[in-house]
Formats: structure tokens, C-alpha cells, sequence
């Protein structure tokens, strides 16, 4: 509850320009993840990552951002320095590139941070994604992505879960069509029992989830296709 008043509060700090750049940022950025989405889901993908592809033009021809602050009304020399408070507070980034003809262009990237504020503000929800059947969901992907590099062992079971995830979604990458993509096993480790007034030992059963090599081939030739779609889902590179 709290957090989200200090979202409301941020937000009502902005005045009604900054709100609206800020607002047409995270539109054309929305616009632009989703493109990228739909051809990457088709086999279109690009290994660009997402911290240089949501850059965006503002002052060039033909700039979808700059199309957007100028129906809303705002765009005038007051551009430079509604975008640097917006940077001040962490929403933005701003940087200037050369430009073929003029001067320089400003380019521009909403933060997570701002992202997140239009959100909330705007009661705004993810939109839902479009993908081909049997195309691996982003929690799914993620706990691939923890057991490719909880490699060879696998993640551990414990508290009753492997790595916090649901076993639901281990479910899934045990059933998938391709095969399965992860596996079930157990070691033995030895546990001191002092109840008896006597130091001795007994074996106790410790559960594992690791990979199948269906799994490790089907993470290095999806790898690109993945961390396209799912970009902020820490999954390292495989090693060519």
C-alpha cells in the first residue's frame, strides 16, 4: 500500500507536460516490445539487447516519438528540459547522437523505474502476449534458465520447492512435447542422530531437478529466440 502511494505521489509531483512525455515514452516503448515480440514468436529474432534497442529517436524525421508529444499538444523549446527532469528522477535516460543533416538527436529510454510509474499512475496491466502454441512462458523460461546454470548438479529441493518456483512449472518442463526437458533424482547424505546418546549415522534422501540432455541442447538452440522475447529473465549466453 505504501509503495503504491509513493507511486501516486511521484506521479502528482510531475506536472501535466512532464506526464505527458513521460506518457508517450512508455507508449512508443510498449509499441516497439511488442514488435519485437511478434517477430521474434515467428523466428525473427535478434540477439540486440534490450538496453540499446529501446533507445528512441526524438528529434528526427519522422520520429514516433516525437508524433506523439506533438498531438498531445507539447513541443516547443521547453523538449530538452522537460526530458532532463524527467531524467533526474530516474525515468529516463537521455543522449545525443549525430545527426546526417542539423544538429544532434536526442534519443531517449524509459528506466524501469518509469515504466513502472505510468503503469501504477495509469492502472495500466501488461499486455498479454501472443505466442505459438508450445512456446515456453516467461516463468518457464526462467526456471530453465536456473537449472542451465545450476549445472551439472541441478537445483536442490528445499523448504518443499526447487529454487522458489512452482512445481507447476517444473511440470511443464518435464512434459514438454520436444521431450523432457529437466529430470527428477536423488542423492544420499549422511545425518549425525545424537537421540540414542550415541554419535552414528543414516543415510537421508536429498531431491534434485536437473537438466536432460534434451534440455541443454533444446537451451543452446532456443537461447536467442528466448531472451529476445523475455529480455529482463537472467539467462546467461551458452558457450558456443
Amino acid at each position: 500500500m505504501r509503495t503504491e502511494q509513493s507511486q501516486v505521489e511521484m506521479w502528482q509531483s510531475l506536472n501535466k507536460r512532464q506526464q505527458t512525455y513521460l506518457q508517450a515514452v512508455y507508449e512508443v516503448d510498449q509499441a516497439i516490445e511488442a514488435s519485437r515480440r511478434h517477430w521474434a514468436a515467428r523466428g525473427r529474432w535478434s540477439s540486440t539487447k534490450a538496453a540499446e534497442w529501446r533507445w528512441m529517436p526524438y528529434n528526427a524525421v519522422g520520429a514516433a516519438l516525437l508524433r506523439k508529444i506533438q498531438e498531445a499538444g507539447y513541443q516547443d523549446r521547453g523538449t530538452g528540459s522537460t526530458f532532463a527532469a524527467l531524467e533526474r528522477r530516474g525515468l529516463v535516460l537521455c543522449k545525443y547522437e549525430p545527426g546526417s543533416l542539423g544538429g544532434p538527436i536526442l534519443c531517449v529510454q524509459i528506466t524501469k523505474a518509469g515504466r513502472r510509474l505510468v503503469r501504477e499512475a495509469l492502472h495500466l496491466k501488461k499486455a498479454p502476449k501472443a505466442l505459438p502454441g508450445g512456446t515456453l512462458r516467461e516463468w518457464h523460461w526462467r526456471a530453465l534458465a536456473l537449472a542451465w546454470q545450476s549445472r551439472p548438479a541441478g537445483v536442490r529441493c528445499e523448504s518443499g520447492s526447487y529454487g522458489h518456483i512452482g512445481w507447476n512449472t517444473w511440470l511443464r518442463l518435464r512434459d514438454d512435447k520436444v521431450g523432457a526437458l529437466i529430470e527428477e533424482y536423488q542423492t544420499w547424505q549422511q545425518v549425525e542422530d545424537e537421540s540414542s546418546g550415541k554419535l552414528w549415522h543414516e543415510p537421508h534422501a536429498v531431491s534434485w531437478l536437473r537438466l536432460t540432455p534434451c534440455g541443454e541442447r533444446f537451451y543452446r538452440q532456443h537461447w536467442q529466440r528466448y531472451r529476445e522475447l523475455y529480455p529482463d529473465v537472467d539467462a546467461p549466453e551458452p558457450p558456443s
